[in-house]
C-alpha cells in the first residue's frame, strides 16, 4: 500500500509542529497535523483537548503543555487500538 498526503494533508503537516501560541487562558499547537488546545477549565486548572479526547487536572498551562506530547501519543495509540485488523 502506498500512503501519501493529499493536498490538505500536505498543508496541515507542513506548518510548525508543537509550537504553542495564545495567551494565559488558551493556547494551541499542532501535533501530528492536528490541533491541540491547552485551555483554562471551570475548576481553576487547565485541560488539554485533542482529537475528541481530553485530559484534565493540570495546575498550570505550562504543566499542561509539558504533558502534551505524551497525551498526543496516548490518544493516537488508543485510536490505533480501535482499528480491527
Amino acid at each position: 500500500m502506498d500512503i501519501q498526503l493529499h493536498g490538505g494533508g500536505r498543508w496541515a503537516m507542513s506548518g510548525p509542529q508543537q509550537r504553542w501560541s495564545g495567551d494565559d487562558q488558551m493556547q494551541t499547537a499542532v501535533f501530528a497535523g492536528q490541533e491541540m488546545i491547552a485551555v483554562a477549565d471551570d475548576f481553576g486548572g487547565y485541560r488539554l483537548t485533542y482529537l475528541a479526547y481530553e485530559a484534565r487536572g493540570f495546575l498550570t498551562i505550562d504543566g499542561a503543555k509539558e504533558s502534551a506530547s505524551e497525551f498526543a501519543s496516548r490518544v493516537l495509540a488508543r485510536m490505533a487500538s480501535m482499528i480491527a485488523p
